[in-house]
C-alpha cells in the first residue's frame, strides 16, 4: 500500500496525501481523524511503508475490539504463568511486535481510561511490562493512531487524558468524508468494479441513472459504503449492467442523508458540481475529450468552453500526465 495506490485526485484529498508524505518523513505520532469508512487505516499503512520503518513490521490492534480485560496483555504481552489459561511460555504483545516498527492503534478514543495510563507510560518511557514480568522490556516504536471520535470532546467529559492526547496528536490529518470529494466518486466505484470483474472474470459496468445516483448520493458510510454497494450490486444485477434496481432501495430515494446547506450562491454550487462531474467522467474515458462529450451530451468545443470557464485546464493537464505515466 503506497500514497499512489489510494484512489483520490480531489484537491481536498491530495493535500491529505502530500501531508501524510510528510509525516512519513519523520517518526512523529501521527492521530488520523474522520469518520468511519474514510480509509484512515490505508493512510496509516501508506504512511508506514513511505517511512524509514518500512522494512519492519506495522502491527495493528482495534482498540474497541478487544474486551478490557484482556486489552493490557494483547498491548504489553504476557509471561509463562501470568494467569489461569495463559500460554505457555508466555506471548509478546503488539508493542514488542511492532518493535522497530509501527504500531497502528485503531479506534484509540474507545481506549478505556485505565489502560490510557499505561499507554502514556509506554510511550513516554519508551518500555513496556510484560503482565506477569519481573521488569520493563525496551521498545522502539512510531505509533499511528485513528478514532472516528471527537477527543477533545471525550477530554471535555473526562473520558480521555488531555497528556495522551498531546502524545498523540502531534501531528493530525483530519480524513475528508466522500460526500465531499464527489470528483471521487466514479473513479473509487470504477476501480472496486474492475477488481470484481477481473476476480470473476466479467465486464459489469454501471448504468448512466446508477452513475448520476452515486455522484448526488451523501454515503454516509463514505467509502467503505461504497465499496459494500458495489459488491452487493455486483451480486444480483442481471447481465453485465448495474441498473437502479440492483441498489438498495434508500439510494433511489436517500431521504434520511443530510440536507446540503448552501454556503454558496446557487451558480458556484453548480459549478462546483460541473466541475467534479466532468473531472470524474473525464477519468472515467482515460482523459478523452471526445468521449467524455459525447457522455455528457455536449459537442467537444462546449466541453472546452466549459473547462476554460470553470478552472479546469490545469487539472486536466494533470490527469493527462498522470495517464500517460501509467
Amino acid at each position: 500500500m503506497s500514497f499512489d495506490s489510494i484512489i483520490g485526485e480531489s484537491e481536498s484529498f491530495l493535500e491529505k496525501k502530500r501531508l501524510g508524505l510528510k509525516a512519513a518523513k519523520t517518526d512523529f505520532a501521527v492521530l488520523l481523524t474522520g469518520e468511519t469508512g474514510t480509509g484512515k487505516e490505508l493512510f496509516a499503512r501508506a504512511i508506514h511503508n513511505a517511512s524509514s520503518r518500512s522494512d519492519k513490521p506495522m502491527v495493528s490492534i482495534n482498540c474497541a475490539a478487544i474486551p478490557t480485560e484482556l486489552l493490557e496483555s494483547e498491548l504489553f504481552g504476557y509471561e509463562d504463568g501470568a494467569f489461569t489459561g495463559a500460554k505457555k511460555g508466555g506471548k509478546p504483545g503488539k508493542f514488542q511486535l511492532a518493535n522497530g516498527g509501527t504500531l497502528f492503534l485503531d479506534e484509540i478514543g474507545d481506549m478505556p481510561l485505565n489502560m490510557q495510563a499505561k499507554i502514556l507510560r509506554a510511550l513516554q518511557e519508551r518500555e513496556v511490562e510484560p503482565v506477569g514480568g519481573s521488569g520493563p522490556v525496551p521498545v522502539d516504536v512510531r505509533v499511528i493512531s485513528a478514532t472516528r471520535r471527537n477527543l477533545p470532546e471525550l477530554i471535555e467529559s473526562g473520558d480521555f487524558r488531555e497528556d495522551l492526547y498531546y502524545r498523540l496528536n502531534v501531528i493530525n490529518i483530519e480524513m475528508p468524508p466522500l460526500r465531499t470529494r464527489r470528483g471521487d466518486i466514479l473513479e473509487l466505484a470504477n476501480h472496486f468494479l474492475a477488481k470484481l470483474n477481473l476476480e470473476f472474470q466479467r465486464a459489469t459496468v454501471l448504468s448512466p441513472e446508477v452513475k448520476r445516483c452515486f455522484a448526488g448520493y451523501q454515503w454516509p458510510g463514505n467509502v467503505r459504503e461504497l465499496d459494500n454497494v458495489i459488491k452487493g450490486a455486483y451480486a444480483t444485477c442481471d447481465g453485465f449492467t448495474i441498473d437502479m434496481t440492483d441498489l438498495p432501495a434508500k439510494m433511489a430515494a436517500p431521504r434520511g442523508s443530510a440536507p446540503i446547506r448552501a454556503q454558496k450562491h446557487l451558480s458556484e454550487l453548480v459549478d462546483d458540481y460541473e466541475r467534479e462531474v466532468i473531472l470524474a467522467v473525464l477519468r472515467e474515458n482515460h482523459g478523452s475529450c471526445q468521449q467524455t462529450a459525447d457522455e455528457l451530451g455536449i459537442h467537444r468545443s462546449a466541453l472546452y468552453k466549459k473547462v476554460a470557464k470553470l478552472g479546469l485546464k490545469d487539472a486536466v493537464q494533470r490527469l493527462h500526465q498522470q495517464l500517460a505515466q501509467d
